[in-house]
Parts: structure tokens; C-alpha cells; sequence
């Protein structure tokens, strides 16, 4: 796991810690007690920070397990065969038409027919996109490596079909590619969630007042345009526009890290 994915976890698990309700009488800057000040609507911004996290974290680790499930089947089918009569790997064309609808149009369509948005109805609509192209380059690897009598030599040394595919395909020859789309998948996924909570104006994971970054930073934005401070009272709109910028910045920080993990 990349740093910025490390990150975002342990983020997500200081939600466990800190609550995000409000409970302060008005905005406020960062003291010892809030380092990171209070927002809008009273909260403890690192809170507010924390459950925003923990809204995508879940699903992202959700679809990346799946992805590993999907990827571990393949490369069983692949070591199950006779390996020396190599079956040739899908039509990439065919793999990229099932990833063709738009990602986040169909998950808008799933959630229409739910009672309330779902995370893991969404996660699993990202990946069911997603997994034609991760199993068009990986099936491809597959395909190389039965071609040169790689997984033949892995086979005839009496190892078995699981610890092919748990330690020297999944952790060893596969581990690169796998790794960079399980790191698109986990973005695609974190994106969506926070594109979710814009258009539904609320967290996709927890009803009511739900924490989500992109329900926060549509509040935020709201609140940079109140007026009527006066010097001795906090103004809403410079701690809302403090708050936009740090999350901002915490979003394309760790989500940007994570995507970099991604890049060839």
C-alpha cells in the first residue's frame, strides 16, 4: 500500500475517535482542543476530516478485494489448464466495450431504485466497470507467462495450484500491475463517492446529517459568501474558506497519492 493510502486509512480510522456532530456554538479557529478549528456547523473539523475519509475508504477496500478475488480466480483458471496448450486471452476490444458506459451515470441509476444511496451498490457498479480493463492487460500477462513455460517450470516443481497463484502470480509476477489497478479502482471509487454526496447532497454512506468531502465542500462553498462580521466575532466565511482549502488540499494530497500509484 502507497503512503498516501496508508494515510487515508489511518484518517479513516480516527473517526472512531472523533465524532462529527455538532457540538460548538458557532465556527471557530484551531486551538489545542480543535487543531484544526471548528466549522460551519460546529464540528470538529478533523472529525468532519475523518468520517469524510471513512465515507470512501470502505467501499474503496470493498472494490479492490474484489478486484483481487476476480484477478485470483483468473490466474487459478489459467494454472488449472493444461499449461503447455495456452487458451489465448480475451479480444481486448470486447474487454473495453463492457467498460464503455459511463461510470458514474449508471451508479446514479442504481441508486434510483434503492430506498436510500448505497456505498456498496456503488462500489460494486465502479468495479463490475472496472474489472474488463484490469482483466484485459493482467490475462494478457497470463497468456506471456503460460507461453513462456513460466507457470510449466512452477507446475512441474510439484507446487500447488494455490500457492501459484498467492505467491508467485499475485504477489510476485502479477504484483506490479495488479497493484497500479487497485490503485485506479480505489480512486474511481473514492471520486464517485464524493461526486454521490454532491449531487445528493448528503453522505452516501450514512443517512441524515452524513459526512461526506463532497457534501462539505458544497457546504463550504455556501458559507464563503456569508457576510455581516464584525472584529470581535468569528467570521464564518474566512474559517469556511480556511476549511475549503485544507480539504482541498487533503483531497488531491492522498487521493493524488494514490493515483500516483497507478502511473507505469
Amino acid at each position: 500500500m502507497s503512503r498516501a493510502g496508508a494515510a487515508l486509512v489511518a484518517l479513516a480510522g480516527i473517526s472512531l475517535a472523533i465524532r462529527a456532530v455538532p457540538d460548538q456554538p458557532g465556527p471557530a479557529w484551531p486551538t489545542v482542543a480543535h487543531p484544526l478549528g471548528v466549522d460551519v456547523l460546529g464540528r470538529d473539523f478533523l472529525g468532519v476530516l475523518a468520517h469524510g475519509a471513512a465515507d470512501f475508504v470502505g467501499p474503496g477496500l470493498v472494490a479492490v478485494t474484489l478486484l483481487l478475488i476476480a484477478v485470483a480466480a483468473l490466474s487459478h483458471r489459467r494454472t488449472a489448464r493444461p499449461v503447455l496448450d495456452a487458451p489465448r486471452p480475451t479480444s481486448g476490444t470486447r474487454w473495453f466495450l463492457l467498460a464503455a458506459p459511463p461510470r458514474l451515470l449508471l451508479v446514479m441509476l442504481a441508486m434510483l431504485v434503492l430506498d436510500a444511496p448505497s456505498p456498496l451498490v456503488a462500489a460494486v457498479v465502479v468495479t463490475a466497470l472496472y474489472l474488463p480493463v484490469a482483466l484485459d492487460e493482467l490475462d494478457a500477462r497470463l497468456h506471456a507467462l503460460q507461453e513462456q513455460q513460466v507457470l510449466a517450470g512452477l507446475v512441474a516443481h510439484g507446487l500447488s495450484s494455490s500457492r501459484i497463484v498467492l505467491r508467485h502470480l499475485l504477489g510476485g509476477h502479477l504484483a506490479e500491475p495488479l497493484r497500479r489497478h487497485a490503485a485506479m479502482l480505489f480512486v474511481q471509487v473514492a471520486f464517485t463517492q464524493i461526486a454521490l454526496a454532491w449531487v445528493f447532497g448528503a453522505s452516501a454512506v450514512s443517512p441524515g446529517l452524513g459526512v461526506s468531502w463532497g457534501m462539505e465542500l458544497k457546504r463550504y462553498a455556501a458559507a464563503l459568501s456569508s457576510g455581516g462580521c464584525t472584529p470581535d466575532v468569528v467570521c464564518p466565511g474566512s474559517v469556511a474558506l480556511l476549511h475549503t482549502v485544507l480539504l482541498l488540499t487533503v483531497c488531491l494530497a492522498l487521493l493524488g497519492g494514490v493515483a500516483r500509484t497507478a502511473e507505469r
